[in-house]
């Protein structure tokens, strides 16, 4: 489920764009669906999403509410929700509805094929109010008992709940991707942050993944660090210090930001990108050039080899730039010393 960023430490505002927008008022139409709440309600805001969609407006904070009015699918009320979002303004209709349903409900729209309708109908009237209960009341064969469900529906969702289970801790690109660039977004969109990337296995694009990496310059550790620890995603801290930061989004992704220096930017973002096989190679190449290399740069006696980005990383060592999605150390490193390397699908 999405979180709105209603803001962040020390009273930075957060704009939101279109696509943070449009996850907002699909969420709030499955908050309604959660709480029976009228299905015109539902509907005005599952169109109103639908038509920002596919809509060409560029949303910005100078967008009038009159322009998103003129959009078949959004009525005055949506359009004035959606200027306080593009504004940064807290949107309390939203966060009260979400505050008012129990969380376990909407840990159970994880469930594959369980949609809202149906995890209201189980809380009102057996008061099945999480994934644990429910999973309980499966295996006491309570659920295929009732109105509308039967032994299938029972069975399929024993087996979502295992699927759930067994990537409770693993997440699908697109999933981690969109929480990711909503992060970096509101980081980049903070003048404390000079460069900053998305890194990992999430910027390999692996298929699935088990965390977000991100890698950062800022002059002002302690104001980036409260920024990232204050964004309103946040549910956990894990750890706070003044070039690394843990925290765990109320998604269950957790995410790292690193905070280095300008110079030693392209470094470390190579580096923390990976993965941990692609570095052993790449180090073993630079060792028989006589070089060090590690996340703080290239170093030859002691002297730092300047690099502006992370294809000069690459030219210092004569070698075609790697693509993050081939940096697995399945030949890729042997096939850039050769200049052989594959050209990737668009």
């Amino acid at each position: 489920m999405y979180c709105f960023p209603s803001g962040s430490a020390k009273g930075t505002t957060v704009n939101m764009d279109k696509k943070e927008i449009i996850a907002v008022l699909n969420e709030t139409g499955t908050l309604y669906e959660l709480i029976g709440e009228n299905f015109f309600k539902i509907r005005a805001y599952q169109s109103a999403a639908r038509a920002l969609e596919v809509s060409d407006i560029n949303l910005n904070t100078e967008t009038k509410e009159n322009e998103l009015i003129a959009i078949k699918g959004i009525g005055s009320s949506i359009a004035s929700q959606i200027i306080k979002m593009l504004r940064g303004e807290k949107l309390d209709l939203y966060q009260n509805l979400k505050s008012s349903i129990p969380s376990g409900l909407i840990e159970m729209l994880k469930i594959p094929k369980l949609g809202p309708k149906k995890i209201k109908y189980l809380y009102d009237e057996t008061g099945i109010s999480d994934i644990g209960q429910l999973e309980a009341a499966c295996i006491e064969n309570r659920i295929a008992a009732l109105p509308g469900f039967g032994k299938k529906t029972q069975d399929n969702i024993l087996h979502g709940i295992e699927m759930v289970k067994k990537y409770s801790e693993a997440f699908l690109y697109s999933v981690a991707a969109e929480q990711a660039e909503i992060i970096l977004n509101q980081l980049k969109s903070s003048k404390i942050i000079t460069h900053s990337s998305i890194a990992g296995s999430l910027r390999r694009k692996k298929g699935v993944v088990k965390d977000i990496d991100i890698v950062a310059c800022s002059q002002k550790h302690d104001e980036a660090m409260d920024l990232f620890t204050g964004l309103a995603q946040v549910s956990e801290i894990i750890s706070r210090g003044d070039t690394k930061s843990s925290i765990r989004l109320k998604s269950g992704i957790n995410a790292d930001l690193r905070i280095v220096k300008d110079y030693q930017y392209p470094y470390a973002l190579h580096h923390f990108t990976g993965s941990k096989e692609h570095n052993t190679a790449m180090r073993s190449i630079a060792k028989k050039s006589g070089i060090k290399m590690n996340e703080y740069g290239l170093f030859k006696n002691n002297k730092l080899i300047k690099c502006r980005n992370e294809k000069e990383i690459f030219s210092v060592f004569n070698m075609d730039y790697i693509e993050p999605e081939l940096r697995e150390n399945t030949g890729e490193v042997e096939s850039a010393v050769l200049h052989k390397l594959p050209n990737l699908i668009n």
